[in-house]
């Protein structure tokens, strides 16, 4: 090939290489402001609220027997018959507000992890956390139980299933109990819609009843001066609790990612009324 062709080739082949470079700038230019680059939600756990819990007068009602010697016990029969154990147990909703900056995108859920504290910094503090791994729509043989790498995250900010250590075991689940839960499925994936702002999650959790019944004694404990006062004067459980966990969702191109959530931070109160017998009509 006569030089002169030669360097008219390479010179061609040089310019076609920098405008081939030019024109794949600007495409991923183009592709990053067309809304293709993935953006993550934002997420917010706007609420905690109690569906369903012992009232105080059970409470007074299951552990009378037990604390209350022989025979003042006997006045126990009075508060009424002595719940189940089932009916010792707490039942609450985690509302979670949602953002999907994404305008076309919707997202899915994948993992929710949730783990709370109670009497956080007191002798009796206990720690209890659940992974529920969502299911598809459609998936019968998935059953909410998370895999090797549910709930795991690489991010020091983030809380992982691996960071709760030593959390009591019973103390806290999703809730199946239709009863409670009514329509809503817990195992079920949610899907974010695309440009969705505050859109709202929520999931059922349940604090078992053997560890509750462990937690209230201990509690009640506390506050009697005398085994009587539990029939004689007003007292007032306050069980404080703080919430805090992460949810995962599965976005385009960015894969598995995970925003963490809280503490959230608050109370529960438990009003024991005082004894009274109930009055008589004078006959």
């Amino acid at each position: 090939m006569p030089l002169v062709l030669q360097r008219i080739v390479l010179t061609g082949c040089l310019v076609l290489s920098a405008c081939s470079c030019e024109l794949l700038n600007a495409a991923a230019s183009e592709l990053d402001q067309s809304g293709l680059s993935y953006l993550t939600p934002r997420l917010t756990l706007d609420d905690t609220i109690l569906l369903a819990y012992p009232s105080g007068q059970d409470v007074a009602a299951y552990y009378c027997p037990e604390i209350i010697p022989f025979p003042a016990s006997s006045a126990c029969a009075l508060l009424g018959p002595r719940p189940t154990e089932s009916q010792m147990q707490f039942h609450f909703e985690l509302l979670y507000l949602i953002d999907n900056p994404n305008p076309d995108i919707p997202i899915p859920t994948t993992e929710i992890l949730a783990s709370i504290r109670l009497f956080e910094g007191e002798d009796i503090t206990e720690l209890g956390a659940v992974c529920v791994a969502l299911c598809n729509e459609g998936d019968v043989s998935c059953t909410g139980q998370p895999g090797e790498n549910s709930c795991k995250s690489d991010q020091q900010d983030i809380t992982s299933i691996e960071d709760i250590q030593n959390r009591m075991l019973g103390l806290l689940f999703a809730t199946v109990d239709e009863a409670v839960n009514g329509d809503l499925d817990n195992l079920a994936q949610r899907l974010i819609p695309a440009g969705a702002e505050n859109f709202e999650v929520r999931v059922r959790f349940s604090l078992g009843a053997n560890a509750m019944i462990d937690i209230l004694r201990q509690a009640l404990d506390r506050l009697l001066a005398q085994p009587t006062d539990l029939l004689s004067g007003a007292l007032t459980i306050e069980i404080p609790f703080s919430i805090a966990g992460a949810i995962w969702f599965e976005i385009p191109i960015l894969g598995r990612v995970e925003l963490g959530y809280g503490p959230f931070v608050d109370q529960w109160t438990l009003d024991i009324p005082s004894f009274k017998p109930a009055a008589t009509n004078p006959g």
